[in-house]
């Protein structure tokens, strides 16, 4: 789950962190494919991790694309594609990722004067919704590192 984004800096101080953040957000998904991957595909915090990034992905997809379109933001903070039958959630989350970097990578600055109206963060900018993606990739990450930590004894 993103934790409230309205608590970091609202617009980045530059084009370069801009595109840092960009890239972070780009590369997460692989980052967190090779994690994946070290670690024990049936542990149980594995699936979580990957359910919850699924969850706050698809909350920030849905806050950006009503920026997008200029609506009010949805109320809820996630969960469409938790109940993924298929039981594929790196992909899902992986999906979800490509189309929230492509709506802000194709926009270029512009995308540093929208902010969300109403929705589960009103008044949110979408740096500040970023940042918080951003942060959250970096825990999903730490509990699949720990998880594999955990089942190798260590």
């Amino acid at each position: 789950m993103i934790a409230d984004p309205r608590t970091l800096p609202a617009r980045p101080p530059s084009e370069v962190e801009w595109e840092d953040l960009l890239v972070r957000l780009e590369i997460a998904p692989r980052a967190l494919r090779i994690a994946v991957d070290e670690a024990p595909p049936a542990h149980p915090a594995v699936r979580e991790a990957l359910l919850s990034g699924v969850a706050a992905e698809s909350a920030l997809q849905a806050t950006i694309e009503a920026m997008v379109e200029g609506r009010e933001a949805p109320d809820g903070r996630g969960g469409e594609g938790v109940r993924d039958p298929a039981g594929a959630p790196l992909g899902r989350f992986a999906q979800l990722r490509a189309r929230t970097f492509a709506m802000e990578q194709r926009r270029g600055l512009n995308v540093w004067e929208w902010t969300a109206k109403g929705g589960a963060w009103p008044g949110a900018t979408a740096y500040q919704l970023l940042q918080a993606a951003a942060r959250t990739d970096a825990m999903l990450l730490d509990a699949v590192r720990r998880a594999g930590r955990e089942e190798a004894g260590g």
